[in-house]
């Protein structure tokens, strides 16, 4: 489109067909009024087939979880013997939604689950141990997971962390939380320990002085990034 007059080139409006100063006749190229007009998609946007058949099989097992459970509360109930054994089908559903399930179906960090998964191990052998002797009150040289499995199972995800940390030594902050969180809960076999038994076992001790010394290392070398990340954490 011409915006010059070819006289005096002066700068005309597009409206205007003469020019202000010397009224010389501007001449403009017409719009082509056949040019296809860009269609507009009024469709839903594409979603990814992978996404779709993942929440089918969400609801899928979410549905057969409610009613697995529903169908072994009801028979346990309707039983001639009153031994109610449903329970156990709901523990195990909410061992799987808090590990596999929580994996499988919202895709959560490596970090994040490796907390999970050697915290519920730990459950899941008090658990066993429990259901062996039929009963939770068990004397220290009976008591194998609170010992032996729960202090192996949280040395095992710190030394995990560890391993991460030091393969993606540049973002450490980030196995940080996650580490923290492990060596707060090497107290609990701790003060369990010390509540029921009157006394430690020195395997606990090895629990918590790992989980003590990741905790230091990672104030005093970390300094302020740890600190930080910790004051993001707790939204300090």
């Amino acid at each position: 489109m011409i915006d010059k007059c070819p006289k005096c080139n002066v700068k005309v409006d597009k409206n205007l067909t003469n020019c202000p100063l010397c009224g010389a006749y501007i001449e403009r190229e017409e719009e082509d009024i056949d040019s296809p007009i860009p269609k507009i998609n009024y469709a839903y946007p594409v979603v990814d087939k992978s996404v779709v058949w993942r929440e089918i099989a969400l609801r899928v097992v979410f549905y057969i979880c409610v009613i697995s459970i529903g169908i072994c509360f009801l028979v346990n109930f309707l039983a001639t013997e009153r031994i109610f054994w449903a329970y156990h089908i709901v523990f195990g559903w909410v061992v799987f939604w808090f590990t596999l399930g929580r994996s499988l179906f919202f895709h959560l960090d490596i970090r994040k689950q490796i907390c999970w998964y050697s915290i519920f191990a730990c459950i899941i052998c008090y658990y066993i141990q429990c259901m062996i002797y039929q009963t939770v009150h068990i004397t220290e040289a009976q008591n194998w997971a609170l010992v032996w499995a729960i202090p192996a199972f949280l040395l095992g995800g710190i030394a995990f962390l560890f391993v991460l940390m030091l393969i993606g030594y540049k973002d450490w902050v980030r196995f940080s939380m996650p580490l923290t969180s492990m060596c707060l809960v090497t107290a609990v076999p701790a003060i369990a320990s010390a509540a029921l038994y009157r006394h430690v076992h020195f395997m606990i001790y090895i629990c918590v002085g790992v989980g003590v010394i990741s905790l230091l290392l990672m104030m005093i070398i970390g300094k302020d990034k740890y600190f930080l990340e910790l004051k993001k954490k707790f939204f300090m």
